[in-house]
C-alpha cells in the first residue's frame, strides 16, 4: 500500500489519477476528516471529450498536478474526482461523531447514488470559462453558509462494514489531520486524538486492503490544524494505518 504526505489535500489528487489509470473501474474512498470536503463550483481540465476513457485520462495526466495546486481547492476537488471517474463513491467520518456520511454507495458489484456533475459556463471579458457543478436536477443538494454539496445519506459502522464484506473494488484511505485534532478544538489535547484515533481505527478495520493511503497535514493556504503538534498527528496517523494493514 502507498502512503502519500501532502499538506492541502486537494494535492492528493494527481494520486488519485494515477491509480484510476492503472483500474478498470472507479474506486471507493474512505476519508476520516473533519470536512467532508464535497462542494463545488471548481473549474473544469481542458478538453471534456472522453474524460470516462482511460486514454483521455492517462493524456491528460501532466496536467493535473497543476491543476490540483492552481484551479481546485481542499473543499472542491473531490466534486472533480466524481466528474472524471476516478472515484465512485466517497465515505465521510468525522471522528467527532458517531456516524458515517455516505456520497454514492456500494451494492454488489455496483456502485449506487453517485453523486453526478455537470458543466456550466462562464463568460467574462470575452474568455469563457467551464466550470465543474453538481448536477440538481440528478443529485439531492443541501446548501450551508452559501456554498453547496449532495445530500449525504447516514450509514452506522454496522451499515458500513456490510457494504464493504467482499467489496470488489479498490479502496484509498484519506486521513485529514484535522480529524484528530483541529484548531477549533479545545480540551486536552492527548485525550481527544486518543478517542478519535480509537474511532477511526473502528472505520479503517471495516475497509480491507486499500491500494492508497494519503494523509493531508492541512497547513496551507489555511491552517486547519495546530501547527505545533501537526508532526505529532501525522506520525499518530501513519502507526495507525501501519498497525491495521501491516
Amino acid at each position: 500500500m502507498k502512503k502519500i504526505i501532502v499538506d492541502s489535500h486537494n494535492e492528493v489528487l494527481p494520486y488519485w489519477f494515477k491509480e484510476r489509470i492503472k483500474l478498470d473501474h472507479p474506486m471507493a474512498v474512505v476519508r476520516i476528516d473533519e470536512h467532508h470536503d464535497m462542494y463545488h463550483e471548481c473549474s473544469a481540465l481542458p478538453a471534456r471529450e472522453g474524460r470516462a476513457n482511460l486514454d483521455y485520462l492517462a493524456k491528460i495526466l501532466p496536467l493535473v498536478s497543476e491543476y490540483a495546486i492552481r484551479e481546485i481547492n481542499e473543499a472542491n476537488f473531490t466534486c472533480a474526482a466524481f466528474h472524471y471517474g476516478i472515484i465512485g463513491t466517497l465515505y465521510h467520518f468525522d471522528p467527532r461523531n458517531k456516524k458515517i456520511n455516505a456520497y454514492g454507495r456500494i451494492s454488489g458489484s455496483k456502485f449506487i447514488n453517485i453523486p453526478i456533475t455537470k458543466e456550466k459556463y462562464t463568460q467574462f471579458r470575452g474568455k469563457r470559462k467551464r466550470w465543474i457543478v453538481w448536477d440538481e436536477t440528478l443529485t439531492r443538494l443541501k446548501s450551508q453558509h452559501g456554498k453547496t454539496s449532495p445530500l449525504p445519506q447516514t450509514l452506522t459502522i454496522r451499515d458500513f462494514n456490510r457494504e464493504f464484506e467482499g467489496i470488489p473494488f479498490s479502496i484509498m484511505i484519506c486521513f485529514d489531520l484535522d480529524g484528530l485534532y483541529g484548531i477549533r478544538d479545545k480540551g486536552p489535547t492527548e485525550k481527544i486524538v486518543g478517542e478519535r484515533l480509537r474511532k477511526s481505527k473502528k472505520i479503517l478495520e471495516c475497509a480491507p486492503s486499500p491500494i492508497f493511503a494519503g494523509i493531508a497535514r492541512s497547513q496551507t493556504p489555511r491552517t486547519y490544524v495546530p501547527p505545533e503538534i501537526v508532526d505529532d498527528l501525522q506520525n499518530e496517523a501513519l502507526r495507525l494505518i501501519e498497525m491495521i494493514y501491516n
